[in-house]
């Protein structure tokens, strides 16, 4: 077995390695900060190739847009960052392990990753930070970024899974989801909604990143945005895969696995803040038709993650780390609460959207 040491000399970098950290270990990914002499450091992440079958064209979409955002930000003199991948002695941007496969980028000095919003600026700085990314993507000549994982924010693909899953589901694993289950039936119709909408060409496709949590954000001393990280699951999509799911995941007034299913409920301030950081740098380049219906993303991208956690359950945690045997029912109902949450401010969302885009007369 390799070690990670191993792993990195395998990578050009000429510094012998000093010390390796984990920094995150995540539902799919691990993460490493690889500390060198010199004071130069790396990023050194394990793609988990259970999950992804296509890693070409998953390392080729993150260089490709890495390579683009560096000149976007080199002719508008931004704060952004963008850390560049570092090539193995092979020549390709990965190397393969028994383990998974694994990517070697640049550590930006001087930053900090934030698991849990403490305040509405780290919220306001991630909404510009991903509405940056939706704009300084769009001169992005779509036709070189390859999807990926195909139906990835996907209703009736992830309904269709939930089904399978609920046909074959042991009757005790069943009996336990059984609120949730009904839940999910009772708001299928409207859930489909956005899906149905992307496939009718209402939308534009743009680059999306997909993945869009508070820890995919980097963040100087002062809670300032500095850059987009982690861009496994960058392709072509629609933009509001990530604003809700930016919503889904920073904007909650608990952690996504908290019991505490009472106090599972939409942070409506951080929601505002978002909305206000995203809208500052989207609002002169999203249709009407996108801004409107942003508040059903929230709901959207809440209930696609409640079903997956959902059906993962009845799949016998197959696919997510678990910690405990109701690891993945916990998620479910706290992500299901959460929707309820939204579903009850649902008009106050709208309100919010609306103003901070500047956007007047919506039915």
């Amino acid at each position: 077995m390799e070690t990670l040491k191993d792993i990195c000399r395998q990578f050009q970098i000429e510094q012998p390695v000093i010390n390796i950290d984990v920094l995150a270990s995540g539902h799919i990914n691990d993460t490493y900060l690889i500390s060198c002499s010199n004071n130069l450091n790396y990023i050194l992440q394990k793609i988990n190739n259970k999950v992804f079958n296509n890693i070409n064209s998953i390392i080729l979409n993150k260089v490709i847009v890495s390579n683009h955002l560096k000149n976007e930000f080199n002719k508008t003199e931004t704060k952004y960052h963008v850390a560049n991948f570092i090539k193995s002695k092979t020549d390709t941007f990965f190397i393969e392990t028994n383990e998974g496969f694994w990517t070697l980028m640049e550590y930006i000095p001087n930053s900090k990753t934030i698991e849990r919003a403490e305040n509405n600026k780290q919220v306001f700085e991630a909404g510009k930070l991903y509405g940056n990314f939706i704009a300084s993507t769009s001169t992005l000549d779509l036709k070189l970024i390859k999807e990926t994982l195909p139906e990835f924010h996907s209703v009736p693909f992830r309904f269709f899974q939930f089904e399978e899953a609920h046909n074959q589901a042991k009757i005790s694993r069943k009996s336990k989801a059984q609120e949730l289950i009904d839940f999910v039936l009772e708001h299928k119709t409207e859930m489909f909604q956005l899906s149905e909408l992307k496939e009718k060409n209402t939308f534009p496709i743009r680059v999306t990143h997909n993945d869009t949590k508070l820890s995919n954000i980097l963040f100087d001393e002062n809670d300032n945005g500095l850059a987009v990280i982690d861009l496994d699951t960058v392709m072509p999509g629609i933009v509001h895969f990530d604003f809700g799911d930016s919503v889904r995941s920073i904007c909650s007034n608990t952690i996504e696995d908290s019991e505490n299913i009472e106090q599972t409920t939409i942070n409506l301030k951080y929601y505002e803040a978002y909305c206000k950081g995203f809208a500052s740098e989207t609002s002169n380049l999203l249709t009407k038709e996108e801004i409107s219906f942003l508040p059903l993303s929230a709901k959207t991208l809440i209930y696609i993650m409640g079903l997956r956690f959902l059906t993962d359950y009845l799949n016998n945690d197959v696919y997510y780390k678990t910690s405990y045997s109701t690891h993945n029912l916990v998620r479910a109902k706290n992500q299901m609460a959460l929707l309820k949450s939204v579903i009850q401010n649902y008009e106050e969302l709208k309100t919010i959207t609306y103003s901070s885009f500047n956007l007047k007369n919506i039915s």
